[in-house]
């Protein structure tokens, strides 16, 4: 069972995170309106990809999934996240910030000439493994960190989450076959399926169709959820703890999620909303109420 970490503020020490689906949610309007106002604040940022992963990113860092200390961000037995879609750091620099890994006067530089918060991931920032921007390498990067783990009796996982666009590249089959012929337990891989790259909609059979048997046939545990639904992401998350092969998690997702005229279109990769669309977004991203 996923054991509530003492060092979440929010949720009482071992109570189970679905019994506390309005602070999830309410984080998860946090991390959204943070993330608007700060790409409004900065005229740049990819919203869009940011909001499709936003229940994946509160419920890993909320729910006590994650073992990683903010007071000791590079404690050796830290679990490792890394995030390919570094695109999407809209959404993770207001959850970094709330929990104390990165000042405010830090966060309030995004987007700004020589700022140390850009538009991409870099370990320069607190709580950051990984620096992003080609895609492709996350999983990679995780599958060693997983291998170098077992090596040393390592008790720590690597997460990486990537986008469903992401894995045309093809080095992300190449950590699959290295991870099945590892047997990396420890590897976890979140794949956020919005269904939408930079210009066109992702509808692939190819690579989509059919996907757990295939994952299946890679010596992977695959599971398929809603990326947007707690019981169903907290379910995913609490089946890796038993499992003895890697895990890839296809969560299905809309990209533009919570805010009616982004969802599911492909402007919203990267555009900045005009003053209409400002006033309807953060009326209809308001914080739910207790």
């Amino acid at each position: 069972m996923i054991q509530i970490k003492k060092y979440s503020k929010y949720l009482k020490d071992k109570e189970d995170p679905i019994n506390n689906y309005d602070i999830l949610k309410n984080k998860a309007s946090m991390v959204r309106i943070k993330a608007l106002e700060n790409a409004i604040r900065a005229g740049k940022g990819h919203l869009g990809g940011s909001f499709s992963c936003v229940e994946l990113l509160v419920s890993l860092y909320y729910g006590g999934f994650i073992k990683i200390n903010p007071k000791m961000p590079n404690n050796p037995n830290r679990d490792y996240f890394i995030m390919g879609k570094g695109h999407a750091c809209l959404a993770l620099y207001p959850i970094l910030l709330d929990l104390k890994f990165i000042s405010k006067e830090l966060y309030l530089e995004y987007g700004k000439n020589g700022s140390g918060l850009g538009g991409q991931l870099d370990t320069s920032i607190p709580g950051v493994e990984y620096n992003t921007g080609s895609l492709g390498h996350a999983l990679g990067i995780c599958a060693g960190i997983a291998k170098a783990a077992k090596i040393n009796n390592h008790k720590n996982r690597s997460i990486a989450l990537i986008g469903d666009a992401e894995c045309d590249e093809g080095s992300i089959w190449e950590a699959v076959l290295f991870a099945a012929e590892h047997k990396l337990e420890n590897l976890i891989c979140i794949i956020d399926r919005n269904r939408l790259s930079v210009t066109k909609e992702l509808d692939s059979e190819v690579l989509f169709g059919d996907f757990e048997k295939k994952m299946n046939l890679f010596k992977w545990n695959c599971l398929i959820i809603d990326g947007h639904n707690y019981k169903e992401i907290f379910g995913a998350l609490k089946k890796t703890n038993l499992s003895n092969k890697p895990t890839m998690i296809l969560a299905n997702t809309i990209k533009g999620k919570g805010v009616s005229f982004m969802e599911n279109d492909v402007k919203w990769h990267h555009s900045i909303p005009t003053e209409k669309e400002i006033t309807i977004a953060r009326k209809e991203l308001q914080i739910v109420s207790n």
